[in-house]
């Protein structure tokens, strides 16, 4: 949250903080890092933005894009934030946010949810940990969270200007890795925080992606990244972080797990409040083992990964080989002043300059469907934690036909409200936590699309969004957008799926999650240049040094 005076200054230092940002920058060593674009002057490209922990400062960032274009004439097309969203409607959707009462804040989603400012530009986002996790569960499978803003779900693939853009939301607690989504509202103390951590069925669905990732997200960073580049400087500025990179503790397994398997080109993360820039390499051998091995064991997978770490870790990577795969890594801060919360990057354009379905991840929701658990005991994974083996050729059969009907794999922009938006005249006050589970439009819309059945209710405190809330004024729910069916005939098709798995929902309630908590007060340093290195995408750095105080915030 802000805590460095009024808002209307904050504001204004913003705008200042991005205008040296497109210098190019030189290492140490005279090789330049950083640079507008590595494309041909005749291939067309699109700009993306990469935002940090966004902290519910939507006004704030695009105030900065918008300044961006003034001042350099650089046209954002896409902006993605890594977590930390906040997509906050009203004061009870803060309630079933984790995180200290004196921290609340409505911020500013409420006005783009209401409809009383406008998203600039298409705008993607993965859930963190403080988020308003009742209206996330909404959209499980991704959806419009306001008009041109979306969520990605739990886990997701989208395609924008022909480039897959992959995701996962949550931060890693080993304890319940391996749960189902057994909570339910209103959460207490527990499940407020166990409702966002990761499991192991959303890891198990973008390990069976085949086609290659350009970007893939996380709020997270991967274990073992700090291994990729000298960390010394980043040790010098969170000392706190040096004991447990040295054990091994400092990131996520899975993730790591999904870089060494994905390889995508670039993966930005958040979480840590700082940023921190590495290149890993891919060595061929691995790529060539992989695509032999689609169902090797697990450990074996996590065995690779270390074994690659290890290599990175003796030997520092400034740049690629020629003919080498690298995943350009980069974890950006928060959205502050004097802060490097922002990154540009240039892409080039492979397809329509819209949010579209990516078809192999829709393949994938359909072959991992009955995988879904509402209770505490998660369904077992396949024999061997399922390998890479892919979606069954059935579903994408069945998602190359509805597509072929359709015309289009553009996402609709059926957004629609499921709670009243926060109206200002109330003042401040203490909300209401949640009673009961919600169903979007959007995701049952998307499920009926897919012939899928719903499968988020929570026993019995569901109810469908109409019966909970509509706007008084017009009697029904605003926006509720152009409902998409699968075609009958492609529904009357669909073979049984043989490993289809009754779910039975129970009312067990979780343990109390072992996280580890960030020490305050860490050393501020200067962080050196991002080191996104030159390649088939190039990035711009932001380069945000505007002195000014302010208070870290609580960290789970």
């Amino acid at each position: 949250m802000l805590a460095a005076g009024p808002r209307d200054a904050v504001h204004r230092l913003l705008l200042k903080a991005i205008s040296s940002s497109t210098r190019p920058r030189t290492c140490s060593r005279g090789r330049t890092m950083l640079q507008h674009s590595a494309n041909k002057p005749d291939k067309k490209t699109f700009t993306v933005a990469i935002e940090g922990c966004c902290h519910g400062e939507l006004d704030n960032i695009y105030a900065t894009l918008a300044h961006l274009e003034k001042v350099e004439g650089r046209k954002v097309d896409l902006l993605i934030c890594c977590g930390d969203f906040q997509a906050v409607r009203n004061l009870d959707d803060l309630e079933t946010m984790s995180i200290p009462v004196k921290y609340r804040d409505i911020m500013t989603f409420w006005k783009y949810y209401k409809g009383e400012a406008q998203a600039p530009m298409p705008t993607i986002f993965i859930g963190g940990n403080h988020e308003a996790s009742n209206y996330l569960w909404e959209l499980h499978y991704g959806g419009w969270a306001a008009p041109n803003i979306y969520f990605m779900g739990y886990a997701g693939a989208v395609r924008f200007g022909g480039h897959r853009i992959a995701g996962l939301s949550g931060t890693y607690v080993s304890q319940h890795y391996h749960w189902g989504h057994h909570e339910k509202l209103p959460y207490d103390e527990r499940t407020v925080k166990s409702a966002y951590h990761v499991r192991q069925l959303h890891v198990h669905r973008l390990m069976q992606l085949q086609q290659p990732t350009s970007i893939l997200l996380s709020h997270d960073w991967p274990n073992l990244i700090t291994r990729y580049r000298n960390s010394s400087w980043l040790f010098n500025k969170k000392p706190y972080f040096k004991a447990e990179a040295e054990r091994g503790d400092l990131g996520s397994p899975p993730n790591q797990e999904l870089l060494q398997t994905l390889q995508p080109d670039y993966w930005f993360a958040a979480h840590l409040h700082v940023k921190f820039p590495a290149v890993v390499p891919h060595k061929q051998q691995q790529q060539q083992h992989q695509a032999q091995q689609a169902g090797q064991q697990h450990g074996q997978q996590q065995q690779q990964g270390k074994q690659v770490q290890q290599d990175g870790q003796q030997q520092q990577v400034h740049g690629s080989d020629v003919g080498q795969k690298v995943t350009r890594f980069l974890a950006l801060d928060k959205c502050l002043p004097g802060r490097d919360f922002l990154q540009v990057v240039e892409l080039p354009v492979e397809g329509p300059l819209e949010l579209c379905y990516d078809p192999e991840w829709l393949a994938i929701l359909r072959s991992t469907h009955d995988l879904m658990s509402t209770s505490k005991t998660a369904v077992p994974l396949p024999p061997n934690w399922g390998g890479r083996t892919g979606p069954k050729q059935y579903d994408i059969d069945f998602v190359d036909q509805l597509f072929k009907q359709r015309g289009t794999t553009a996402i609709p922009h059926n957004f629609a409200m499921t709670a009243p938006p926060y109206d200002p005249s109330q003042g401040r006050r203490r909300g209401n936590m949640p009673r009961t589970d919600l169903r979007n439009p959007q995701t049952e819309a998307l499920l009926q699309m897919l012939g899928l059945r719903y499968n988020l209710d929570h026993a019995e405190n569901s109810r469908t969004a109409g019966s909970s809330w509509t706007n008084r004024r017009g009697g029904v729910v605003v926006g509720a957008g152009t409902m998409y069916k699968a075609p009958t005939n492609l529904l009357s098709q669909q073979q049984k799926n043989p490993e289809e798995i009754d779910i039975d929902s129970d009312d067990d309630e979780g343990t109390a999650a072992a996280v580890s908590a960030a020490a305050p007060g860490a050393a501020e340093g200067t962080a050196p240049a991002a080191a996104v290195a030159t390649g088939p995408a190039a990035a711009v750095a932001g380069d945000f040094e505007i002195p000014i105080d302010d208070e870290d915030e609580v960290q789970e």
